[in-house]
């Protein structure tokens, strides 16, 4: 079998508690194991505090790791450091929930979607001009965006640059995260549309979190369902869509109220 683009065994992430005698607290993942294969989507879905945000942040090297093991690529992924680190980072590329906050307003489109490739020491010149055209383009935008900048774009078409520079790199896999929650309904679907069109074009795995999985459903291979930092339910989605085994999953389909209360941030 062909080993898994993302491998992740027993992971454990557990943050200090607040307070110089504050109780340990409690893991915010909690033995979590999952594999992603190439070319695949799998959708994280729980409310909040259900761990999935802790998840992403351990995947992306943001928080530390208690212990467990993360594989990307057939390579350590938590023993990578310094330049490895930086040059291992060019294989993820990371898609935020609000577009706006992840756009620096002072640059335009242009100079937003040169900034992974200045930074990984690409020279600038036609070529880059014609990469970032081409990002855009493939994107859903017209090269005529480039000179704009993002507070005078609407949120399907900020979140479209945000996917642009993601892909910027020529990344393996991509993390998105909420990345259809702050848009309206119909930008939503245009959205999860282009996403599905990049897999396909690009060979892209994609690890899709949300509370929504109705909205994953639509893109995503695999689903796994989190709460209280431990995985509930997992498997293929159309399994899990059809006939899921845990009443907490069903209540997050909107088939209950429980899964709507409010639960602590993880």
């Amino acid at each position: 079998m062909t080993a898994p683009l993302l491998d992740v065994h027993n992971l454990v992430v557990r943050y200090k508690p607040r307070g110089l005698f504050a109780a340990a607290a409690k893991p915010a993942v909690d033995r979590v194991s999952l594999s992603l294969p190439a070319g695949s989507t799998l959708g994280v879905v729980g409310e909040s505090g259900s761990g999935k945000s802790s998840l992403l942040r351990a995947v992306l090297r943001l928080v530390p790791v208690e212990s467990g093991s993360i594989t990307l690529d057939g390579q350590d992924w938590l023993a990578a450091h310094g330049p490895a680190l930086r040059r291992a980072r060019h294989s993820i590329g990371f898609v935020a929930q609000n577009p706006f906050l992840s756009l620096s307003p002072r640059l335009t489109i242009a100079q937003i979607l040169a900034e992974p490739l200045l930074a990984r020491g690409d020279k600038p010149g036609a070529a880059m001009q014609d990469r970032i055209a081409v990002l855009l383009s493939r994107c859903g935008l017209p090269p005529d965006f480039l000179p704009r900048r993002a507070r005078e774009l609407s949120g399907g078409q900020a979140q479209r640059v945000a996917i642009a520079r993601a892909l910027a790199l020529s990344p393996r896999l991509l993390v998105l995260d909420e990345p259809t929650s702050a848009l309206d309904v119909s930008v939503q679907a245009q959205i999860l549309n282009l996403l599905m069109d990049l897999k396909a074009d690009f060979g892209l795995s994609m690890l899709f979190v949300t509370h929504n999985l109705k909205v994953v459903a639509h893109i995503a291979d695999q689903l796994m369902v989190m709460r209280q930092g431990s995985v509930v339910e997992s498997g293929a989605t159309e399994r899990i869509m059809s006939a899921a085994e845990q009443l907490y999953t069903q209540e997050l389909m909107g088939f209950g109220r429980r899964a709507q209360k409010s639960a602590p941030t993880s």
